[in-house]
C-alpha cells in the first residue's frame, strides 16, 4: 500500500523531530524561492532564539524544500504567498495544515542580510513560542 505524502511525513517525524542532537529549541523552517537569500537571512536572524533552517520552494532551489524538512519543522514561515503556493502545489495543502504555517509579504529584491530585508522580517515576523 502506497502512503500519501502526509502519511510519509508523519511516519518520519519521530526519527527527525525526536533526534536528541536537535536540542529542545522550537524548530522553525523559513522558505523562500531558492533557500539562500530571504529564508537564509531569517534563519540567521532567529538562530539564537530557535533551531532554524532555510529552504526554497522552487524545483531548482539550492536548498530544496523536502518531506524531511517538513517533518522536522514545528513552524513553517513562507516569505510570500507565491512560495507558499509553490509548496502547496508540490506537497498538497493538507501537509501545511498539520504544522503551524505563516505567510509573510517579503519581495525577492534584497541581498542576503540587507538592512531592508532584516527590517522586513523584524516588522512582519513576530516569533511565537
Amino acid at each position: 500500500m502506497t502512503k500519501t505524502l502526509s502519511e510519509q511525513i508523519r511516519a518520519c517525524r519521530d526519527g527527525v523531530v525526536k533526534n536528541p542532537y536537535q536540542g529542545t529549541d522550537k524548530k522553525v523552517l523559513f522558505v523562500c524561492s531558492m533557500g539562500i537569500l530571504r529564508s537564509a537571512t531569517a534563519a540567521r536572524m532567529y538562530a539564537s532564539k530557535y533551531n532554524t533552517r532555510s529552504a526554497g520552494s522552487w524545483g531548482d532551489a539550492l536548498i530544496p524544500l523536502t518531506p524531511i524538512l517538513l517533518a522536522w519543522a514545528e513552524e513553517i514561515v513562507f516569505v510570500n504567498k507565491e512560495n507558499y503556493e509553490n509548496a502547496v502545489h508540490e506537497f498538497g495543502k493538507e501537509v501545511f495544515e498539520e504544522t503551524p504555517t505563516r505567510v509573510l509579504n517579503i519581495p525577492d529584491k534584497y541581498p542576503h542580510m540587507h538592512p531592508a530585508l532584516v527590517k522586513a522580517f523584524e516588522t512582519q515576523y513576530e516569533p511565537r513560542n
